[in-house]
């Protein structure tokens, strides 16, 4: 290979590493940018995805039952094997993609990693099937009767609950707490005041300090009691009691409706695709 022919695959290579590194700490500007050439009003999502992307890479608030894995590996409890054993695993990585409100706020595709890295807890725990075995443990502690959830999906670590909640498949990946208010207002969700009017379709949210802790999706009413399909954050998805999940969650729970033709689902971003990365990762997020 000549001089000139190597010099020119070393710029290619030095370029490309280049662009590697910097497209996820510019993530919500890429997306802008695709946004802005596949959808109708590219100059308000422009003009809104800034203090969107803001709000998404903010520190978020956590439930105070998670806390550090301490001590030597253990095998869990009985009754956390027995529903890892009934809902089982899928890890392999999703496609995850853009999304935007009908007011043009994008909500950049969000992945486990970035949605960890403000997070104010040791986030070891989220990087193994034996931290999430910890995690479900740390549900039970919080008053979750694992016996009493109906398993809907097994476990995915590549999106939450509010992933779950506001995209289809959970294409959003790990949407931010502090994105749920602005979700609500831009898609023209209003409070249900009266829980015993609530339907099937209803977003259902948990706060703890004024914090959005939890979202789910109320899937039945039956007997004045109200069923929710949620995702419990990097775990599976399961349907429970309107209360079942309060003392993990917080006790503020609130319902929302909307009218909009594709309900509760933000509108995604033609060819905004991207591949969550590999769980686990190796190495995992802050381990040499």
């Amino acid at each position: 290979m000549s001089g000139r022919a190597s010099r020119k695959v070393t710029e290619i290579a030095q370029s490309l590493c280049k662009t590697l590194t910097t497209v996820s700490e510019a993530v919500a500007g890429g997306w802008r940018r695709r946004a802005g050439t596949a959808a109708a009003g590219a100059g308000t999502l422009r003009a809104r995805s800034a203090s969107a992307w803001a709000e998404v890479a903010g520190p978020e608030p956590w439930p105070a039952a998670v806390a550090t894995p301490g001590g030597d590996p253990r095998p869990p409890p009985a009754t956390v094997a027995a529903h890892i054993a009934r809902t089982g695993w899928s890890t392999e990585p999703i496609t995850l993609r853009a999304h935007t409100t009908d007011a043009g706020t994008v909500i950049p595709p969000r992945t486990l990693a970035e949605s960890l890295a403000t997070a104010p807890v040791d986030t070891r725990i989220f990087w193994s099937r034996a931290g999430l075995t910890e995690l479900f443990e740390q549900n039970i502690r919080g008053g979750v009767r694992l016996d009493r959830l109906d398993l809907l999906g097994p476990i995915n670590p590549h999106y939450n609950c509010h992933g779950y909640t506001f995209s289809r498949d959970g294409a959003a990946g790990c949407i931010a707490g502090r994105m749920v208010d602005r979700i609500l207002s831009d898609n023209g969700f209003r409070r249900v005041d009266d829980l015993g009017t609530a339907v099937p379709g209803d977003v259902v949210i948990y706060r703890k300090d004024g914090n959005v802790q939890h979202s789910g999706v109320v899937a039945q009413v039956r007997a004045g009691e109200i069923l929710v399909d949620s995702k419990q954050g990097p775990l599976s998805t399961v349907r429970h009691r309107l209360d079942e999940v309060t003392g993990f969650y917080g006790s503020d729970v609130s319902v929302y409706r909307t009218d909009r033709p594709d309900g509760r689902f933000l509108s995604p971003v033609d060819d905004s695709e991207r591949l969550a990365p590999p769980w686990p990762p190796t190495p995992a997020p802050g381990q040499p």
